[in-house]
């Protein structure tokens, strides 16, 4: 390779870092009072016996499915399975309802299929403008479901349906992806230790 393009090259990935780092800085700054809110609330949604439904587009679709593992199976401890749902799995819902009706309806039905009063929905957006993300946060605060948010800077749609929402400061999806993965797994270990650190250590 040319010494002038890997020299390049090898520019655009400190940059890269950078920027990621500084993404996650501002985060940890802006955001950490609202992840341990957010943690709170679903602890205390599953010792209710509710459920946590995760849903998004894109990447975002990969980080619903990546955390319902992470809560189903286990995150950092052995513990007993968590009722966590990723709405975007299911591939023949998705076709159907996308093919019926229109795409933007395929959160919603699946939670007014699924959903009750007391489970909590998390929609997941890096614009905070996926129509079908704020039609399924939508529904779910107007039928008593706990809402959460994880989106990009500034406001946008889904604001206004989320009791919580992390908004990740930066412009940059892939910036704004990679916090969410780690806003997310930090979730992960909260919702862990809340439940069941002391049982755990005990």
């Amino acid at each position: 390779m040319d010494e002038q393009l890997r020299a390049r090259f090898l520019r655009m990935i400190e940059q890269s870092f950078r920027d990621s780092i500084r993404a996650k800085e501002e985060l940890f700054r802006r955001g950490s009072g609202t992840m341990l809110e957010m943690a709170v609330g679903v602890s205390e949604a599953f010792r209710r016996g509710n459920r946590l439904f995760l849903f998004g587009n894109g990447g975002s679709a990969a980080d619903a499915q990546h955390l319902a593992a992470e809560l189903v199976n286990r995150f950092a401890m052995d513990r007993p399975p968590l009722a966590a749902v990723a709405l975007t799995v299911d591939s023949s819902i998705l076709t159907s309802i996308s093919n019926d009706s229109t795409f933007d309806e395929v959160f919603v039905k699946q939670l007014q299929a699924l959903g009750c009063k007391g489970d909590v929905a998390l929609g997941i957006s890096t614009s905070g403008n996926s129509p079908n993300v704020v039609k399924g946060l939508m529904w779910a605060r107007e039928n008593g479901l706990i809402t959460l948010g994880l989106s990009g800077n500034g406001p946008a749609a889904m604001d206004a349906w989320c009791d919580l929402l992390l908004r990740v400061p930066s412009p940059v999806t892939a910036r704004i992806q990679e916090c969410h993965i780690t806003a997310g797994h930090i979730l992960c270990a909260l919702v862990e230790e809340i439940l069941f650190g002391g049982e755990m250590l005990s």
